[in-house]
């Protein structure tokens, strides 16, 4: 309000001397923020799906590098395949010898935050593919957003590669593989009865189901005439549109979206050492069927 000696203008209304400026009114108002509301509505999602979608790419950029390494390190290694062992002191140490070192939890502990593990010098002798790397940031999805309990600060690896890929023979698990009439790759010409294009090698794993760098895919129950005794251990990750980032023995990496909604709630059994039974679940067979085959084929 101010004093004028005009009687008419265009910024009011004259009432006694003084000029009354035009407001919003309460109904205005609330059209104005209803109207906001709505574009909020509308554009969120669409935020929300462009920035899934950046994790997605930057994910399988992750995942192809490694899978580049894995090429490479069998180059420079007369064509054998990097080891994939099981177990907390997998890939420190030449009888545990693995792609990859440390042993993540849900709780706190040093192996959470250790980039070393990933890419440090002194492991490269052990079997780490990290001397053909190099950047740790690559084993890490964005879209994973678990942190070590104690320290607060992100979990450094989400990545484990597929347990049919060269198994370590002295692994607590790995190592009985061996007596398993299924394919292991422990060279790229062991790829038979499974065409390199459908083998998969790296995965993201789920948060509360990775610990070591080892993908357990259960084979215990796997019968193509009668799919009632499949199982399942480790959970693949699933973060980009109900789907999981995997690469492939052939080098091409590949979003696999899945059929059943379920298996994105499933509950750690036993800390993974316990199959949770899955009959006729096609998305465990599909992991089985993209991890090995039997060795023989009728």
């Amino acid at each position: 309000m101010r004093a004028t000696g005009a009687t008419q203008g265009t910024d009011g209304i004259i009432l006694c001397g003084f000029a009354f400026r035009r407001a919003f009114t309460l109904i205005e108002l609330l059209v104005v923020i209803a109207i906001i509301g709505i574009l909020a509505s509308l554009i969120l999602p669409v935020m929300a799906r462009a920035k899934s979608r950046a994790q997605g790419i930057q994910c399988l950029s992750n995942l192809r590098q490694l899978q580049l390494a894995w090429h490479l390190y069998s180059s420079d290694n007369q064509g054998k395949l990097p080891v994939n062992s099981d177990g907390s002191d997998a890939g420190q140490s030449i009888d545990e010898a693995s792609w990859v070192a440390g042993w993540l939890t849900t709780g706190s502990s040093p192996d959470n935050t250790n980039t070393e593990l990933l890419v440090g010098k002194e492991y490269q002798r052990f079997g780490s593919v990290g001397g053909y790397v190099e950047n740790a940031g690559i084993y890490h999805c964005p879209a994973d957003t678990s942190v070590d309990s104690g320290k607060g600060l992100p979990r450094v690896r989400s990545v484990s590669m597929n347990g049919w890929m060269n198994p370590g023979l002295n692994g607590p698990y790995s190592g009985n593989s061996e007596t398993l009439a299924f394919e292991k790759y422990r060279r790229e010409s062991d790829f038979i009865h499974l065409a390199p294009s459908d083998a998969f090698v790296f995965l993201d794993e789920r948060p509360d189901s990775i610990n070591d760098g080892w993908f357990r895919v259960e084979t215990a129950g796997y019968n193509p005439l009668n799919l009632a005794g499949l199982e399942i251990r480790d959970l693949p990750a699933v973060y980009h549109n109900i789907a999981t980032s995997f690469t492939f023995a052939d080098g091409h990496s590949e979003f696999h979206h899945w059929r059943d909604l379920q298996n994105l709630t499933l509950k750690i059994v036993g800390g993974r050492h316990q199959a949770i039974p899955r009959p006729n679940d096609q998305d465990v067979l599909w992991l089985m069927e993209h991890a090995t085959k039997p060795t023989t084929v009728n």
